[in-house]
Parts: structure tokens; sequence; C-alpha cells
């Protein structure tokens, strides 16, 4: 017999016997899906899941926080379509703007996302949502196909139907969870999440009050990264940066809702929980407050110029002005090597002489570069290319003041198209010092707090004492669900941020 014939009667034959035993019926539609994983094996998936998230991600420790997000998505659970499974609710504390959930009933959100709802009912949307990616078993549904698909190419790893899962339908997880779900599943979510919500005695129209402030979001995002020069970060499972009709998913909701009679929003009891709460990068990452950098964990501290901006990496810093960029990190020293009279200048020749730098760019200028009682070197280099001229300056300043680190060298490395913005970057750097014992102790990062919106006051006049920098009129307003030029009434509880 034919090879190949008998590898498509022998998957037809596998394919027959998956299609009898995998049919089960959808907690949410009542109708038979195609399903390849049990019920069981979702449960061990996302506890599988759960177990990497908690290993790679810092959870809040507000403990009050954390039992309201835990009871008030549980309470929304037990109205759904699978009131039986086990549920997780997980707060994580990182400032973007997102939440997930994954098979087996676990749900997320990020701490970033949290302080853009302004009701109770706004959040208990948005977790009915993901619960309705839970309950309808979207990723289920996701994996099973893509192990159909993995199984006619004869790639599946199991031989049993509803066996191991393929790394291909995992990877697939991945991606739903991180980027989001089709149109069709997110508004099938979005339906759920207003039914659910209705179930808990909210008012349905929250459901599509937040969509606007999600729509907003990547409307702001945008106008900032276009102002930056950079690619916009888009939040909330990526919705409406691949799908640009949504604005046909809001009115389809709020038209669903508007004969519904208003019930509870807990907006005051939701915002003056809010109250204090972090706001951004967390104090261990470093933040930016009054346009200057502060990094308690090191102890130092950087003003950043206003036509900079900065981005705040794990590992490093980045700073851009137009096209040119300077990249600023910490590499250990050891204190047998500054025993030993190691010098800044000493410290940037050797790591330099150990590329293929120098034999190919001129030094054009070497400085001392100590300020603020720290020592420290610059180079300047020209490279002389083809057409264009371009310029590399590097600098080491050395932090050997440490009490809780070890003694660290700062480096910036800062490509120039021109020499234009030389100056200002070596200006940034010669700002660079450590933090006094109360400023660390004093570093608290950026919060939320809740004020009452009085007479004489206005998003203009906030921002102009406001942290946010040259959006904030924009970003307060977004924070309060006001984008992009409503403002409050007289009496009501809005967000600042200090």
């Amino acid at each position: 017999m034919n090879t190949k014939i008998y590898l498509v009667k022998k998957y037809s034959l596998l394919l027959y016997f998956m299609f009898l035993s995998s049919c089960a019926t959808n907690p949410v539609s009542g109708i038979p899906d195609f399903v390849t994983i049990t019920e069981g094996q979702e449960i061990s998936i996302g506890a599988s899941y759960h177990k990497q998230i908690l290993e790679n991600n810092k959870i809040i420790e507000n403990k009050e926080l954390n039992d309201y997000f835990e009871k008030l998505g549980n309470s929304i659970a037990k109205q759904s379509h699978r009131p039986k499974l086990k549920w997780h609710f997980t707060l994580i504390d990182d400032p973007t703007f997102n939440a997930f959930a994954t098979p087996g009933g676990y749900v997320y959100m990020y701490r970033g996302m949290l302080n853009y709802f302004n009701s109770e009912a706004e959040l208990a949307g948005v977790i009915g949502h993901e619960i309705g990616h839970i309950t309808a078993r979207h990723a289920v549904r996701g994996m099973s196909t893509a192990q159909i698909t993995n199984l006619l190419l004869g790639i599946l790893q199991s031989n049993v139907p509803g066996g191991q899962l393929t790394s291909n339908a995992f990877n697939l997880m991945n991606l739903m969870v991180n980027r989001g779900y089709s149109r069709k599943f997110e508004l099938e979510a979005d339906q759920l999440g207003e039914e659910y919500l209705g179930k808990t005695n909210y008012d349905t129209l929250a459901m599509s009050s937040f969509l606007k402030t999600l729509k907003h979001s990547d409307e702001l995002e945008k106008k900032i990264a276009k102002s930056e020069g950079r690619e916009p970060n888009i939040g909330y499972h990526g919705v409406f940066s691949t799908h640009p009709d949504n604005e046909k998913r809001i009115k389809a909701l709020a038209k669903k809702s508007k004969n519904i009679s208003k019930t509870k929003n807990n907006k005051e009891k939701f915002l003056k929980l809010l109250d204090g709460s972090l706001y951004g990068s967390s104090p261990e990452e470093g933040y930016v407050k009054d346009s200057i950098f502060y990094h308690p964990i090191f102890a130092i501290k950087f003003s950043v110029l206003d036509d900079w901006i900065l981005k705040n990496e794990p590992d490093k810093l980045i700073l851009k002005k137009n096209e040119d960029t300077m990249i600023l990190r910490a590499d250990e020293l050891l204190a047998d090597d500054l025993e030993n009279g190691l010098t800044p200048e000493q410290f940037l020749k050797d790591g330099i002489e150990k590329t293929s730098f120098l034999s190919k760019n001129e030094l054009i200028k070497s400085e001392i570069f100590s300020h603020n009682g720290l020592e420290g070197h610059s180079y300047l280099y020209k490279t002389q290319g083809l057409m264009n001229t371009t310029y590399r300056r590097f600098t080491a300043i050395f932090d050997t003041k440490t009490f809780k680190t070890k003694p660290k060298a700062w480096i910036a490395i800062t490509d120039l198209k021109e020499l234009t913005n030389d100056k200002s970057s070596t200006d940034i750097l010669r700002t660079f010092s450590k933090m006094s014992a109360t400023e660390v102790k004093n570093s608290k990062g950026l919060r939320i707090k809740v004020i009452r919106f009085r007479d004489g006051m206005s998003y203009e006049k906030l921002a102009k004492g406001s942290p946010l920098g040259k959006f904030a009129i924009d970003k307060l307003r977004l924070l309060n669900g006001h984008y992009p030029d409503k403002s409050p009434a007289i009496g009501d509880l809005i967000k600042i941020v200090q």
C-alpha cells in the first residue's frame, strides 16, 4: 500500500474516533464543542501556567487589595456558567495595562490596569470578561484546534485522543493569553461580562464605559508614541489595535444595556480603596518624579531633561532625543581592583580595547568626568563612514559609596548622529549623584491620591503640579474616564498622581 494513502487512512480513522470522544457540551452555549482537552486536563494546564506566572512575576503585597479582588472575583464567578470550578484571582505588581485569564479558572490583572477603573462595576465587568473566556473555554477550543492541525501535519506528540498537549498548542495558549483572542471570542467575553454584571446586580453600562477607556488608552498611547518617534505599546488584549471597528462593539453593548435599570456601581467605595496605591514603576525599579529619576535601591538620582524620553527597562535605562540614544547600565566593581588603583579612565580603556572599536574609530576627546563627589571619565569617538559621520561617547562613573550594594561602575554609551545633542546628554550625566539617606527612606514612588473635585479646579490647573510630564492633562483625563475633553462635576471624587 502506498505510504501516503496509508497515513491518510490512519489519520482519518484517528480523527473519527477523536471526534466521537471529544464532543463536549459548551457550558455557555449548551451546544457540543469539538475539544480534545478534558476539564481535568484544563485545570492541570492552568495550575502549571499559574506556577510559571508566580515564578516570573511579583504579586501585589497589599492584603486588603488582594482580598478585595479575590472576593469580588469569586462573587462574579458564582454567577457564571461554571460556578463549581475552583477559581483563582491574582493581582500582579506591574505597571502594564492588561489583564488575562488561563484555562481552569485562573484570572490575573496587572496593577497598571487597576488604576484606570472608576467604579467597582467597571472592575467587575472586566473580571466578568476574563471569567467569560474561561467559562466559554476559549483557550481550550483554540488549543484543541491546534492539536488537530498538528495531527494532520503528523506531529502530534500523543497517540491518544486528548492526551499530552503539543508544544505548538501550548505556545498558542501563550499567544492567546498575552495578545488576546479572535474578534468572535472577545465579543462573546464582552457579552458574558455584561451578563455576569447583571446577575450580580451591577450597572451593566459599566462594561461599555470601560471599553471606552480602553479605546481612549490606545488612542493616547498612539499620540504619545508618535511624539516620541516610536511604535505604540498597545494595552489590554491588543483589542483596539487589531479590530478597528470596535466602536461598533462599544455601541452594541451600550444599546443592549440601554433599557436595563441602573443598579450599584460602588464608585466612591472603590476609589477610596485605590487612594495611596502605586502608579507606574515601583520604587524598587526606579521612577521619575519632578523631572528627576530616582533609584532608591542603588541610591542614585539624575535629572531627565524635558526633551529626552526615558524608558526604564529591567537591565538598563534608555534615554532618547530624536535619533540620538543614550543607554545607561551598571557593572559591578571588584573591591580588589579598586584597592589596587583602578580608575574610571582605565576601566573605560580596558573595556573598549576588548572590542574592535578602537581600530575603526577616532578618539577626539578624553576628559575627566567627576561630579557630585563621584569619580568619572568620558571618551568621545568619531566614526567616519562613506556617506556620513557619527559619534559615540563612552562615560564611566564610579559609585563606591554604597552600603547595601556592591561598588558599581555606571556606564553610559551615547550614540549621536551629530554633536548637537552631546552637550545636553552630558548635562544629564553631570547631575548623576547619590541620594541622601532621607531621600532613600522617603522614596515611595508615584502614588494615586483621591481628591474631591471642588469649585475652581480643572485638569489644566491640576496638571501644572503633576509629575506626569508633557501629557499630564491627557493622562489625568484618561485616569478618570474623561478623555479626551470631559471634566468631572463639582463634588466628584477624582484621581491625581503625586
